[in-house]
């Protein structure tokens, strides 16, 4: 079967979306999804039933932390991770700020962490804001004729002290896809690790972190169907030693 072949079903997709059926026309898909209905089915049917402290001994319990479980194994396999190396979390930019929290105690003034100047706010602002612990922010800067990140430019500012590079695996403004697994070598090979942000790319290609070879990665829940929480990927590895923002 050819791609030519395949016909959209308009009228079953858009039963699958309860939002669309009001006289209003909705242009916002880039900035997030709507929910369909089984999304909404199952966030009822937990919040109705099994909202409750997980891992308890009594079933509705039981069965919250088994929910909760799936979930986490439903997405790491989405990603292509293990279990034990996803979390979830209210937002990309909350995520990006908590997992900074979580290592700058790795890092040690005057090391050098690489953000761009074509990312959104949520992989930059989270990073940026460690100059005030004696960081050095270096700027991997687009090429204004392309509107594209050019590997050239990366290797000039790889150095010794070069910790983390920070980019978007797809532009949300100029819409060019980034080699992850050519930028994750080349960083690699300078001693540094990567965070990439896959929030503009998640919705249209597979996911594959182990194949790209990234420290972490993350995504948006909302901009593929389902609620306002956003996905972060770590090494199993990295998680272990980052320092826990939690209760103890």
């Amino acid at each position: 079967m050819t791609s030519a072949a395949v016909q959209l079903d308009i009228d079953f997709a858009r039963s699958h979306f309860p939002a669309l059926s009001g006289e209003w026309a909705l242009f916002e898909n880039a900035g997030g999804t709507l929910a369909a209905n089984s999304v909404l089915a199952r966030t009822q049917a937990y919040m109705a039933e099994n909202f409750v402290q997980p891992a308890a001994a009594y079933d509705a319990s039981a069965e919250g932390a088994r929910q909760i479980e799936e979930s986490q194994r439903l997405m790491a396999e989405m990603i292509g991770a293990a279990p034990d190396e996803v979390m979830v979390g209210p937002s990309t930019s909350m995520n990006v700020f908590m997992l900074s929290e979580a290592i700058r105690r790795w890092f040690a003034p005057g090391d050098e962490i690489i953000c761009t100047n074509l990312d959104h706010e949520a992989n930059n602002g989270g990073w940026r804001r460690l100059e005030e612990f004696g960081l050095v922010i270096r700027e991997w800067r687009f090429n204004p004729e392309t509107a594209e990140l050019e590997l050239a430019e990366l290797d000039k500012l790889l150095n010794a002290k070069t910790q983390l590079v920070c980019f978007s695996h797809l532009s949300n403004i100029a819409g060019g896809i980034n080699d992850v697994a050519e930028v994750t070598r080349r960083v690699h090979a300078a001693g540094a690790m990567v965070c990439a942000d896959g929030v503009a790319y998640a919705p249209h290609r597979a996911l594959d972190v182990k194949a790209w070879d990234v420290d972490f990665y993350l995504c948006s829940l909302y901009k593929l169907y389902g609620p306002h929480l956003s996905l972060l990927y770590g090494k199993r590895e990295h998680l272990a030693r980052a320092h826990n923002n939690n209760h103890y």
